[in-house]
């Protein structure tokens, strides 16, 4: 009877720590998503706890699954947002544009428009447009892939705003399928060029 009492009551902390889990992880991958923390900033479990209003376990957790998708550095025993470097941000927007040009569809679609709220931002609509790009490709790893970056890119997206001010026409044309790869492979030179500048806005957002 003790074992079944026990059992009922380990599947009920397991159902109760999920939304808990699932809670913190997601306010810390929107944190970092939004560049509220600066590149090389220290994420102290104890300190998010209470920002988070949990305890420092699923913060740990949580910490543990972003450092796996690379929003996240192990510093030795803590944790940190992962320094940004020139070779590095060129290296992210080099990738994504490998990967969208992978798409073996993406020069004859248009990408299937989804409802976007009006207060959506560029770096959202260019994401939710680039994984519009990858589902082309009818291949799972590529769309996770772009997803992967898409997150990783977010925060300095935030900035290509502010830089370039033309965000808004840019992603309107490649929506549609005409000159696509070039205007693909425009897109990323524009901001490849700029990854110096860029990266000041990245370092500057918090300073």
């Amino acid at each position: 009877m003790a074992s079944v009492v026990q059992t009922a009551a380990a599947e009920r902390f397991v159902m109760n720590a999920a939304p808990v889990f699932d809670r913190v992880y997601g306010g810390l991958k929107q944190m970092l998503r939004e560049g509220r923390r600066s590149p090389g900033a220290r994420l102290d479990p104890a300190a998010l706890a209470d920002e988070l209003a949990a305890s420092i376990t699923p913060v740990r957790d949580a910490l543990y699954r972003l450092t796996g998708e690379r929003m996240v550095d192990a510093a030795g025993e803590g944790f940190q947002v992962p320094l940004l470097t020139e070779p590095d941000l060129r290296d992210l927007y080099a990738w994504n544009l490998q990967l969208l040009l992978a798409a073996p569809r993406l020069v004859d679609l248009p990408v299937p428009q989804t409802e976007e709220p009006p207060t959506s931002t560029v770096a959202e609509r260019a994401e939710v447009l680039f994984a519009g790009m990858a589902r082309l490709s009818g291949n799972c790893e590529q769309l996770a892939a772009v997803n992967a970056l898409n997150d990783r890119l977010h925060a300095v997206r935030i900035g290509e705003e502010i830089w370039f001010g033309d965000c808004g026409e840019e992603l309107a044309a490649l929506a549609q399928a005409e000159n696509r790869r070039v205007l693909l492979g425009r897109y990323h030179r524009r901001r490849i060029a700029a990854v110096p500048d860029l990266l000041r806005l990245r370092y500057r957002a918090n300073g």
